[in-house]
């Protein structure tokens, strides 16, 4: 009688970041890796440290292993992502949410549950995701300047962590007194346009920091192309009312708002901005090119989780 041949066991290589939002991720990796050990992956988990982080760990280690795992909030994921693309890894790469407001999962209707994430490492499938290039760098779901850039990455951990979502609120009110506008061209392969912005936002997401929102079927995460979004400064108060009743509604009807899509764009000011990238904060410079990079990377999910119908969180 011929003995049934062995399945091969799938090599996981687990990124945690143990500082990440409300969660605390390293209390839940060993329960996690025991998942994967019990269907049939072998695990080695790797805790994120200053100067050690998902995207060098990734360089360093990526090709012992077959997939790669990572717990965290946007900033643990998008890290993790540049560190493939910089690999040039087609890899598949699953994410257990652990921050504070988890946009980017939110946003692709991926689970916010960790358990459920996990489970969903071992039984989904590789689906395709576009990348965005930020002049060097990578993103995944936004780079943003002006009047909400600062609430991202001004608005302390100790308040994220207690707020959660109204901790990026109140830190926008805490804005809104020192609004300034910035002259700026933007040339994209579908518009020019040229104005005084006090914000503008490239997204391929659904939700950007809980404050802005497009509906489901107006995003599309594989497709090559951004959402663009550029706000003018309202003349009065009446008029700042009705363009945030556009955002609130998500019908951005306003005529301060302008939106359209793109996939490869210059934005050229007359002063070095600062932006914030999936929630960090970068200094672009005078002139920043970003173009998104089709299907770039295979994020494991569940079967249409990228589609317009979300899971259960």
């Amino acid at each position: 009688m011929s003995k049934k041949k062995k399945r091969k066991r799938t090599r996981v290589m687990f990124i945690v970041n143990p500082k990440s939002g409300r969660k605390k991720p390293y209390f839940s990796a060993g329960k996690i890796a025991d998942m994967f050990a019990e269907n049939n992956m072998e695990v080695a988990v790797y805790f994120t440290a200053p100067g050690y982080q998902a995207d060098f760990l990734i360089k360093e280690h990526i090709e012992d292993f077959d997939i790669v795992a990572c717990s965290g909030g946007d900033g643990t994921i998008s890290t993790a992502i540049s560190g493939m693309m910089a690999c040039h890894s087609d890899k598949p790469i699953g994410y257990v949410p652990a921050g504070t407001t988890n946009d980017l999962a939110r946003s692709l209707n991926l689970t916010t549950n960790m358990s459920k994430a996990a489970r969903i490492i071992v039984t989904g499938e590789p689906q395709p995701l576009d990348v965005g290039s930020f002049n060097d760098d990578y993103f995944i779901y936004i780079a943003s300047f002006g009047a909400f850039t600062e609430v991202s990455y001004a608005t302390s951990q100790k308040a994220k962590n207690l707020f959660g979502r109204l901790a990026y609120l109140f830190g926008a009110v805490k804005y809104l007194h020192n609004i300034r506008t910035y002259h700026i061209k933007v040339n994209t392969d579908t518009k020019d346009v040229e104005g005084d912005y006090i914000f503008g936002a490239v997204t391929n997401s659904r939700s950007v920091a809980g404050i802005f929102k497009f509906e489901d079927d107006f995003v599309d995460f594989s497709d090559g192309m951004y959402e663009v979004m550029l706000i003018k400064r309202p003349k009065n108060f009446t008029d700042a009312v009705g363009m945030v009743m556009s955002m609130l509604n998500k019908t951005y009807g306003s005529k301060y708002i302008e939106i359209f899509k793109a996939s490869d764009m210059e934005f050229d000011c007359e002063e070095a901005l600062d932006w914030a990238v999936d929630g960090e904060h970068k200094n672009g410079g005078e002139v920043v090119r970003i173009r998104n990079n089709p299907q770039a990377v295979n994020l494991i999910a569940k079967s249409h989780t990228l589609s317009k119908d979300p899971v259960d969180s």
